[in-house]
């Protein structure tokens, strides 16, 4: 047995490899959702009340107190019981984009900035602050922290504004511990990795799945990296506007990757409509008031990756499967973390699936599909190789032809006779107009199919066609699953 008959023997069939990608996908939300690493705290307050216009104290909790521009008086409540955690240092860390001032029973604990009715009277606070509470009022029973906040700063104003406020150990700086996003740092990196390979084979191989996947990585860099600054920098707060256009942009740029590469890689109309659909949706979701800026991004990655989602769910009723084909579990994982925390999703799940996604695709090229490779374009096949020279155009019959070869700008029209002609036109060109049989095998070779002799593989994923005429030509390990597929359909037809 030859090494591609033992490749082909251990190649995972596309139910296990769906049966393999969506059990990592339900790890991935367990580890995002159930094992976060969250700082030791003693005490934490979402609920909270809001001293109204008439001067009255009314129930509210963190999620709705960042929409007005004015000074604002807000106070949690809180009982101390009588463990020892009480009995040591504590600090009260408060973080979003405001300023405040802090009491603790009546009595000013500190400050977080300067609060101002108008902007040249306030100061910017830290995005995160930590402000040392004196055990003399660490007793014992009720007590109620009091903040008089202010945001003049924002230019755009969000009702979730308040972020955190906890009770935990002493620490003498607000700034985010980095082991906080010590999981968000390893997958960045790993992002940075997978995208620049992805892309460097997509452009290598001529594939535009991995060129397309290799831009979502990126985009979500950008994302990762606007939300992992905050562990870097404990800037004034009115940066993490700034911040979130960054964590827009690339989440915006991420799902736009997905729509662009279905859009290359599907002909058929309906798939078109759907992604503009997609677009159009994501455009009118911008009509729909929401008090968070973290359910509108959420809500715009959904609707920008379903469409791309929809398209791929059609292509699998028609048998055509591809890689992509998993797009649709990688939505629905998305869909369930923000269910599970809008706040988790964005700060961990969204990086892991991604990592998942682009992952995957090299996993892909283990997965013998030859029952249901995706059938070839349908648009109108080319039967001739029209070659101008000297002002003269003659037409070379395609099926006289064994394979192409790229030569910058031009390309190498090889024939079955041994000779070669050369085209005015480059291999991407030629490729767009649809040559009979013609597939694309590598960056620089396309070849016709009906001149194919076997696929013979070598240690080290090395991988080659051997032609009809003995001659052989190289085969991308990124193209070899979608090949293996079309011949063995052209064995059986």
């Amino acid at each position: 047995m030859n090494s591609s008959d033992k490749r082909t023997k251990s190649a995972l069939s596309i139910w296990q490899f769906a049966l393999l990608i969506t059990t990592t996908y339900i790890v991935g939300l367990f580890i995002s959702h159930s094992t976060t690493v969250i700082e030791a705290t003693y005490w934490s307050g979402y609920e909270l009340q809001v001293l109204n216009d008439d001067s009255v104290w009314v129930d509210s909790n963190r999620m709705q107190i960042g929409s007005s521009n004015k000074v604002q008086d807000i106070r949690f409540n809180l009982n101390i019981d009588d463990s020892d955690k009480w009995k040591q240092p504590i600090s009260l860390m408060i973080g979003g984009p405001f300023s405040a001032e802090i009491y603790w029973d009546g009595e000013s604990i500190g400050k977080k900035g300067a609060v101002g009715n108008v902007i040249e009277d306030e100061i910017a606070g830290p995005i995160d602050s930590s402000l040392f509470v004196p055990s003399r009022l660490l007793t014992q029973g009720n007590h109620q922290i009091q903040l008089q906040l202010s945001t003049q700063h924002l230019i755009a104003h969000d009702a979730s504004v308040f972020h955190y406020i906890w009770l935990m150990p002493y620490r003498q700086d607000g700034q985010r511990d980095l082991r906080y996003y010590a999981a968000p740092l390893v997958i960045l990196s790993a992002l940075i990795v997978l995208s620049l390979q992805s892309f460097r084979i997509g452009r290598s191989a001529g594939n535009l799945m991995h060129t397309g996947l290799g831009l979502f990585g990126f985009c979500i860099t950008i994302a990762l990296m606007a939300e992992v600054s905050r562990a870097v920098i404990n800037y004034p707060y009115h940066y993490h506007e700034l911040r979130g256009i960054f964590g827009w942009l690339g989440n915006i740029g991420a799902g736009l990757a997905l729509i662009y590469t279905c859009y290359r890689l599907v002909d058929s109309k309906l798939a078109k409509l759907l992604l503009i659909t997609g677009i159009a949706s994501v455009l009118a979701s911008y009509f729909v008031p929401m008090n968070s800026g973290d359910m509108r991004m959420a809500q715009e990655f959904s609707l920008l990756t379903l469409a791309p989602s929809l398209v791929f769910i059609i292509l699998l009723f028609k048998r055509q499967v591809s890689y992509l084909s998993s797009l649709p579990i990688f939505w629905l994982a998305c869909v369930i973390s923000q269910i599970l925390s809008i706040g988790l999703f964005l700060d961990s799940f969204l990086f892991i699936a991604s990592l998942i996604l682009i992952g995957g695709a090299w996993v892909w090229t283990y997965v013998d599909n030859t029952e249901q490779t995706a059938q070839p374009p349908t648009q109108e096949e080319c039967q001739h190789f029209n070659i101008r020279s000297a002002g003269e155009v003659k037409a070379i019959s395609v099926n006289s032809c064994y394979a192409l070869k790229g030569e910058g700008n031009f390309t190498s029209v090889m024939l079955l006779s041994g000779e070669s002609v050369l085209h005015q036109d480059g291999l991407g060109v030629i490729m767009k107009t649809n040559p009979k049989n013609y597939v694309r095998v590598h960056k620089s070779f396309a070849v016709n199919l009906n001149a194919t002799s076997v696929l013979k593989s070598a240690e080290g994923s090395k991988y080659w066609l051997e032609m009809t005429n003995k001659e052989t030509i190289p085969v991308s390990r990124y193209r070899v699953a979608e090949l293996r597929g079309l011949l063995k359909r052209l064995q059986t037809s």
